[in-house]
């Protein structure tokens, strides 16, 4: 009963609160000596700080550490929280792939040799070790780089690749998979090999994504790692999938599902379940009318496509994307010099974006309440017609919800 109790807890509310404890070890880099720095790790570091001391862990936050620091960080949160029911362990920096071994680059990584690296990096074997014998329950999140910080040049990555002569045969562009590992979830930021972003504001995606959902009532773990895989796909446009390997057993709620699911919610689950050659179909036709993923998929989700041949699926996909280029440009008719309207166009337009159909809708009621001369200008089809329909129709992912498939990797 007390592992049962321990899963419970990862998802947990602050209105949840129980006996059991949860323990968190919070390490970002970003002031790098002989590397590229980065610009967000510490600021992810500081909103994951917030985010888990709102769930109920006990936090430690350690910050632009050397090899020999970060060790001992991990040896005292061994010995300090050993016997918590929870452990989570989150990283924000560069880390890399050097044959077949994933590696965490604290402050002082050296790459002018093999021999440096091997000697001057932490072994994602080491965090799992400390976790492992932590707790029975383990969370590891690695928000890390994917593009060359031995470069010097600039990047939106979060990963390493090697300029060293007699390291880059051996190195991959990225973190790779570690394998099942008992009662140990690793979540990364983005599939193994591919790029993950440091973000163009204080935070990652990935991190954003991550403190936004990670508290959502009624959902389990994994079901909330799916919205924040969703939830980068579709703002990166399809450049960013994150990536999970769950040694979990069967998972439970914390809290009393909700009787339904904001609408970006139920579409970023229902994305899950698209299959791959959709997914690319999406991208593709996305790319061409230069418009986000979301009411695509707002779109497909909500259209029988069973029966569509491959050729009636790509023309209704792009009569949708054309729909919504039309629509994008008729909402430019509502009047600018009203400030209330511009306002109410603008949250309607990032609804509308973001596949939230039924909120761009009532943004754009308000709106043309105000602007009468613009009324009968505008013509919301797309919104009203095209995709209404998948509003009503995404599934809610509750209790007993199938698992979603990943595009890349596994639960």
């Amino acid at each position: 009963m007390r592992l049962l109790f321990a899963l419970l807890l990862m998802i947990a509310t602050t209105a949840t609160a129980v006996a059991e404890r949860r323990v968190a070890l919070v390490m970002a880099e970003d002031d790098y000596r002989l590397v590229r720095p980065l610009a967000n790790p510490i600021h992810d570091g500081e909103v994951m700080q917030a985010a888990l001391k709102k769930l109920g862990f006990e936090v430690v936050l350690e910050t632009n550490r050397d090899l020999r620091r970060m060790r001992r960080a991990l040896d005292d949160f061994r010995a300090d929280a050993k016997g918590a029911d929870v452990a989570l362990v989150y990283f924000s920096g560069h880390g890399v792939e050097i044959s077949g071994d994933n590696r965490l680059l604290p402050v002082d990584a050296d790459a002018s040799s093999l021999d440096q690296m091997d000697k001057t990096s932490l072994p994602l074997e080491e965090v799992r070790d400390a976790v492992a014998a932590t707790a029975k329950v383990g969370l590891i999140v690695l928000d890390a780089c994917r593009s060359d910080p031995f470069s010097g040049g600039s990047g939106d990555g979060r990963g390493a690749t090697s300029l060293a002569k007699d390291i880059a045969d051996k190195v991959k562009p990225g973190l790779g998979r570690v394998g099942r590992a008992e009662n140990i979830l690793f979540a990364f930021s983005a599939a193994p090999g591919e790029t993950a972003a440091d973000g163009t504001g204080q935070n990652s995606p990935f991190t954003t994504a991550l403190t936004k959902y990670l508290g959502t009532d009624g959902l389990e773990i994994r079901s909330v790692l799916t919205l924040v895989q969703q939830e980068v796909y579709d703002l990166s446009r399809g450049k960013q999938l994150p990536y999970v390997e769950s040694g979990l057993p069967k998972l439970f709620f914390a809290t009393a599902a909700k009787e339904q699911l904001p609408e970006r919610e139920r579409l970023l689950l229902a994305m899950a379940d698209v299959t791959p050659e959709m997914r690319g179909e999406v991208e593709q036709i996305a790319s061409d009318a230069d418009m986000p993923l979301a009411p695509l998929y707002g779109a497909l989700i909500g259209t029988d496509t069973s029966h569509l041949s491959a050729d009636s699926l790509n023309a209704r996909l792009r009569e949708a994307a054309d729909a919504f280029v039309k629509v994008r440009s008729e909402m430019k008719t509502l009047a600018s010099d009203d400030p209330q309207v511009t306002e109410l166009r603008r949250q309607a337009e990032e609804q509308l974006s973001l596949g939230a159909f039924d909120g761009a809708r009532a943004l754009l009621a308000n709106a043309a309440d105000i602007d009468n001369v613009s009324r009968q200008a505008l013509k919301v089809n797309f919104v009203s017609r095209t995709l209404s329909e998948a509003a009503t129709r995404l599934p809610l992912r509750r209790r007993g919800a199938r698992r979603p498939r990943l595009r890349h990797g596994h639960w």
